[in-house]
């Protein structure tokens, strides 16, 4: 795995959601495991065995000793502490990919690598920015999802474009412009299928580069553009449902 940087910035993580998914895919350094005292079920014990096969320590805290450690009293009895993610650099990644523009809330985003992950996406790619506050939030929005799938950072959009060029990899934009229906495209093996946001969509740079725009049929007349989770989730299990046939 390539890295961008390593903030090794240590944090919080919430709830069994999120210890779950960072435990489960160990990406990151995890420094403690704490327990509230007073909660016991299932799912806490097989996080907890999660944390003692890494070597992760396990504290078992009172009620007040935990809420110390967050601003959020909505944590659920279990906290990780762990380092923020690394940012894998795009490389060496081919099948079904994915260039995601314009989300700027975390439970979008979230709901985004919710759906890529679960249509068995490949690899996910963003513009680099800093997400590393909001990542509980992502976390939980994504039912883990954001910590299983893999994600790739670039700082230009020309990076994604020179990529997939020099690596023979067809991209097709979400654009309705010359556009044919998405459900009637035949995707290959290796693609990247490029989604921008409701209100700006893609740049130029990337609608230049794409080999067909695709365009989401409507049941009705209507003009407007779909928010960018929900045309993430449609075109992604529409490339699910013709790799399955």
């Amino acid at each position: 795995m390539q890295i961008i940087y390593n903030s090794g910035m240590k944090k919080y993580y919430e709830g069994t959601i999120s210890c779950k998914a960072i435990l489960e895919n160990p990406q990151r350094t995890c420094t403690c495991l704490y327990i509230d005292k007073k909660k016991r079920n299932r799912e806490f014990r097989y996080i907890i065995n999660l944390a003692k096969k890494q070597g992760c320590p396990v504290r078992f805290l009172e009620r007040k000793e935990m809420d110390a450690l967050t601003d959020n009293q909505r944590y659920g009895g279990i906290l990780l502490e762990a380092q923020s993610l690394d940012k894998r650099k795009l490389a060496h990644v081919h099948g079904f990919l994915a260039y995601v523009d314009g989300v700027e809330d975390p439970y979008n985003l979230g709901s985004v690598c919710r759906s890529l992950y679960a249509s068995g996406c490949d690899g996910l790619i963003l513009p680099n920015r800093d997400w590393s506050k909001s990542e509980t939030t992502i976390l939980k929005a994504s039912a883990g999802a954001y910590e299983k799938l893999p994600i790739y950072w670039i700082d230009s959009e020309q990076e994604l474009v020179t990529y997939l060029q020099e690596n023979h990899i067809p991209l097709y934009c979400a654009y309705r412009n010359n556009a044919k229906s998405l459900t009637d495209w035949q995707f290959p093996h290796s693609f990247c299928v490029a989604i921008g946001g409701a209100l700006r969509g893609l740049s130029a740079t990337v609608l230049q580069a794409s080999s067909q725009n695709l365009v989401i049929e409507y049941g009705r007349d209507f003009r407007n553009a779909l928010d960018t989770p929900s045309a993430v989730a449609v075109i992604a299990f529409e490339i699910l449902r013709q790799q399955s046939e």
